[in-house]
């Protein structure tokens, strides 16, 4: 009677975890800090040895072996990351040119060229629960990460000399606000055979499509606008699925395949200005991704002796997909990372965890016109977990901590002996004012016009590095 109301429980959680909340989700921060206390203790690596609802992230596979249960956890990070911009040169301003100038002239930037000081924290609980249905070889799970300091941030800049106009920043592309959204991830597994079992699952996003329709009427008062919007929400799945061979010597073999996902935003703006002839309207499109995942194959082994586990995981992530927050193809490289991870079990109530990572960052060399920042990382990780009697029921209460090293790296943009216009589709650090630019008065080209006109924020050079930190607990019963 008491396993069947703990399965009740589970299955009951599990549920609501699924259907009950809201469709607000986006990138996964599972995949800097860990999943869980176990996870996060042993630097991620679990793909052939992960624990509770977990597995739905590490290795759906391993469900299949999960205890049925609840887990609740609560994490904070924290982190001193910056980008420092070098020391402009003089006589490389965009001049106004008499008002003719096709670029926004230098001293009518609206924000002052800065340096990047700080990476905001991300405050959140995690709740998981699995499920056996009633079944000893099937498990079902599911794992939900809920941020505590505002529930989603959407955020987009552009990667290039257009960012002048607005934060007059550069950005890390890989974390700090990319990190603040939502998880909910999903999954069974079946223990097919005593040497294999299987799980599929699935990573969930929102994604929107939005149209506003815009009135003006006064184009010299273009404060005093109508505005209608129309906004529909969409969905977006990314495919989990894993299997997990036991292995003679007391070895296990993972290997999981995750789907790439991404959360859009898809539409545009129709301006309609009073006076203007049918069909006049402006047509603006809008195509953003605040935040995606890309595709990855991941292998793990792990090795139980005894009282030891030892684990080793190796990920490739196909970010030559990637495209940045403007939907635009950010030329990133594909990436091997490896980690490792170690658990002892000191006594009958005691486990000690930790754990050792790399991982190299997807970004090029930001010689040309983009301004991606991003930094390898090195990583390392402690935690324990503690079993105790509470009103005659078994808790396990675990802890972590995480660090993270990111690798001082500087950027300095190529000297060209004559630079392009800037252009759709051009690479190279571009020329905003094309020197045939021409006086309108006289027909001659503007002698400012000459040599290398540029507001890139990343000009003519860049560094960053920093660290960043997480803690957590979890209990489960």
């Amino acid at each position: 009677m008491a396993s069947q109301l703990s399965r009740a429980r589970a299955l009951a959680a599990l549920s609501v975890l699924l259907v009950a909340l809201p469709s607000t989700a986006a990138a996964n921060p599972f995949d800097v800090y860990g999943s869980g206390a176990r996870s996060a203790a042993m630097a991620g690596a679990q793909v052939a040895s992960a624990e509770g609802p977990a597995a739905v992230y590490d290795n759906v596979a391993e469900l299949a072996f999960a205890r049925p249960g609840i887990r609740l956890g609560a994490f904070a990070t924290l982190g001193q990351a910056q980008i420092l911009l070098k020391e402009r040169p003089a006589g490389y301003d965009v001049p106004d040119l008499d008002g003719n100038s096709p670029a926004l002239p230098s001293d009518q930037t609206r924000r002052g060229r800065s340096d990047t000081m700080e990476l905001a924290p991300l405050y959140g609980v995690v709740i998981g629960a699995v499920t056996d249905f009633g079944s000893e070889r099937t498990r079902g799970g599911a794992v939900v990460m809920l941020p505590t300091n505002g529930l989603l941030s959407m955020q987009t800049h552009f990667a290039d000399e257009r960012e002048r106009a607005f934060s007059n920043q550069l950005h890390f592309e890989l974390i700090g606000e990319r990190l603040r959204r939502p998880v909910i991830e999903a999954g069974i597994a079946r223990e097919l055979t005593d040497w294999l079992s299987f799980g599929v699952g699935g990573t969930y996003l929102p994604g929107a499509r939005a149209t506003t329709e815009a009135y003006v009427r006064d184009p010299a008062d273009q404060s005093d606008v109508g505005l209608n919007a129309d906004i529909q929400t969409t969905n977006a799945w990314g495919l989990l699925a894993g299997a997990t061979l036991t292995l003679p010597a007391d070895l296990r073999l993972g290997l999981v395949y995750r789907g790439q996902v991404a959360f859009a935003i898809e539409g545009g703006n129709e301006v309609q200005v009073r006076g203007a002839g049918s069909g006049e309207d402006t047509r603006q499109v809008i195509s953003w991704i605040p935040t995606s995942s890309p595709a990855s194959l991941r292998l793990g082994l792990a090795w139980s002796p005894g009282d030891v586990v030892l684990t080793a995981d190796a990920r490739l992530t196909f970010w030559s997909s990637h495209l940045d927050t403007q939907g635009q193809d950010a030329g990133f490289t594909d990436t091997l990372e490896a980690r490792l991870g170690a658990e002892w079990q000191s006594s009958a109530d005691t486990r000690l965890r930790a754990g050792l990572g790399f991982v190299p960052s997807p970004v090029p060399a930001q010689t040309g016109r983009t301004n991606y920042v991003d930094n390898h990382r090195a990583l390392a990780s402690i935690g324990a977990e503690h079993r105790f009697a509470l009103w005659k029921r078994e808790v396990v209460a675990a802890w972590y901590v995480q660090a993270h090293h990111l690798l001082y790296r500087t950027t300095d943009k190529d000297a060209l002996s004559s630079y392009p216009d800037c252009a759709p589709g051009e690479t190279r650090l571009c020329d905003e004012v094309p020197d045939d630019t021409r006086d309108p008065r006289t027909g001659q080209p503007y002698a400012e016009a000459q040599g290398l006109q540029t507001g890139n924020p990343g000009f003519p050079g860049f560094s960053s590095g920093g660290w960043l930190g997480a803690v957590g607990f979890e209990l489960h019963y």
